[in-house]
C-alpha cells in the first residue's frame, strides 16, 4: 500500500469506501467499507461498514464486520457485528454484541465445515 494516513476529522461525516491508505483515523460519523494497513476508531467516533486491516484500534462505536491480524478494543469501545481476528485485545469497559471468531481462515473454515458436514452425513448413514 501507498504511504498515506487519512484523518477524517471530528463533527464531519462521510459515505463511501476507503481503500489504500496506510493508516485511517476516524474522529467523526463514517459509513464505508474501509481497507487499510491500520484502523484507529476514535473516542467520539462513529463507523459502520467493513473492515480490511492488519490492526485496528476502536475507542468509539463500530458496526459491521472486522477481518483484521490484530484488533485492540479500549474501554470506551462498543462494537456491535462481527469480528474475525488472529490477535485480540479488550480492555475492561469494552461493550461487545457480536460474533467472535478466532484465527480466521476462510479457506480452512470453510474446508472444516465440509469436513464436518461430511461426518455428520457418515453417522447418519453408520445409524
Amino acid at each position: 500500500m501507498a504511504d498515506s494516513q487519512s484523518i477524517i476529522g471530528k463533527g464531519a461525516i462521510f459515505k463511501g469506501k476507503i481503500s489504500n491508505a496506510s493508516t485511517i483515523e476516524i474522529n467523526g460519523r463514517v459509513e464505508a467499507d474501509i481497507k487499510s494497513e491500520k484502523v484507529t476508531v476514535g473516542k467520539n467516533a462513529n463507523l459502520e461498514g467493513s473492515i480490511s486491516s492488519e490492526l485496528v484500534v476502536i475507542s468509539g462505536n463500530y458496526q459491521g464486520k472486522i477481518k483484521a491480524d490484530s484488533v485492540w478494543l479500549t474501554d470506551t469501545s462498543v462494537i456491535t457485528g462481527e469480528i474475525n481476528y488472529k490477535s485480540l485485545q479488550m480492555d475492561r469497559g469494552a461493550a461487545l454484541n457480536c460474533k467472535i471468531i478466532h484465527n480466521w481462515d476462510e479457506k480452512k473454515f470453510k474446508n472444516k465445515k465440509n469436513l464436518e458436514s461430511d461426518s455428520d452425513e457418515d453417522a447418519a448413514e453408520d445409524k
